[in-house]
């Protein structure tokens, strides 16, 4: 646990610290339908849904950039997006945010990879949420754009205190990262040892070396069964160390696994900590949860806190943002530390 004279010290230092963000960078689109305008088409005699209002935010990696931003951190972005409105939108989001876009690649050879997020108001008054659009790439990054996107790599992790991966695309090298990405991205953070080198990959954790990585348990699951074959039928604690404990003596870096409602689990220095979860009542939204606690978890290293203090703050960060319901949460210091006393109350009740 971190007493609050110490979880201020470190929030006090978020300001100064700089923070670059690589990964896929997706638009979140959403659009607000409202039942009672639906007219007939009379070319495809279907209902045409009639939009009332709508919004763009920074999805997918711009999700940590947000959080960063709400945290008071500096912060960059690289990744690419396409020559289209989206990106438009996307890049004007991300600046909104304070976001330094100078590592985003404008391209006309991909599309800016957007999830279109439609919501219809019914004639009852409820708010139904319809099928998802999703916008991605179907082939793979041209040469050219992966060697730019390593230089920016380069660039940024000599200028900032650390480098957050937030990789989701599932065909390997169809979004930002790439085998070329990874490995170079590897073998960086085997130089500079000094710098704080994060990733969360959905598919590809096993590929990389040398780097801390922020995953939850199902993923660390496959992690590493495809690693070792030693993935584990037992409870979730045990995985959780065990897991923690086969991917430190891979990486030789801090290790976090997000374990929903039961917290999370870090490895630092061989040493494994759980943190339980804070417990909610009321319904939660888990979408954008980790990458906002990958914020969390990143930023403390990068401002100065060991793994295990890392893992307190980014437990926190996750159960504020999952409170955050038909968005992708964000939280501030404020929020941060009301959590905080919260927790301590909750954890001298049990």
């Amino acid at each position: 646990m971190i007493d609050t004279r110490r979880l201020q010290e470190i929030l006090q230092n978020f300001s100064k610290t700089k923070v670059a963000v690589l990964g896929d960078f997706f638009l979140d689109l959403y659009i607000q339908l409202d039942r009672s305008l639906s007219e007939f088409s009379i070319e495809t005699h279907k209902e045409a849904f009639q939009a009332i209002d709508f919004r763009g935010q920074p999805g997918a990696a711009g999700v940590v950039n947000n959080n960063l931003s709400s945290l008071n951190a500096q912060h960059a972005v690289i990744g690419y997006i396409g020559s289209d409105g989206n990106g438009y939108t996307l890049r004007r989001a991300l600046e909104a945010r304070g976001a330094d876009t100078s590592y985003l690649i404008e391209t006309n050879e991909r599309f800016t990879p957007t999830y279109t997020k439609p919501m219809m108001k019914e004639l009852d008054g409820s708010n139904v949420e319809l099928n998802r659009i999703d916008i991605i790439n179907r082939s793979p990054n041209p040469e050219s754009l992966n060697t730019m996107l390593g230089r920016h790599l380069e660039d940024a992790l000599r200028t900032h205190d650390g480098v957050l991966v937030v990789e989701q695309v599932k065909q390997d090298g169809f979004g930002t990262m790439s085998p070329f990405l990874r490995n170079l991205l590897s073998e960086l953070a085997r130089k500079n040892p000094n710098k704080v080198v994060m990733v969360d990959s959905r598919h590809f954790a096993a590929a990389y070396r040398n780097v801390s990585l922020k995953m939850n348990i199902h993923e660390a699951e496959v992690a590493v069964d495809e690693l070792t074959g030693q993935a584990l039928d037992d409870n979730l604690f045990s995985k959780s160390e065990h897991y923690s404990q086969v991917l430190w003596d891979i990486q030789k870096r801090p290790v976090f696994l997000t374990l929903g409602e039961h917290g999370i689990g870090n490895m630092g220095q061989d040493e494994y900590n759980h943190l339980p979860g804070y417990q909610i009542n009321g319904p939660i939204d888990i979408v954008g949860a980790g990458d906002s606690v990958l914020a969390g978890i990143g930023l403390s290293m990068c401002a100065g806190a060991t793994s295990k203090e890392a893992a307190y703050i980014g437990n926190l960060v996750g159960s504020v943002t999952v409170q955050q319901l038909g968005t992708t949460g964000i939280v501030t210091q404020d929020e941060l530390l009301r959590r905080h006393h919260e927790y301590q109350q909750q954890i001298k009740g049990n």
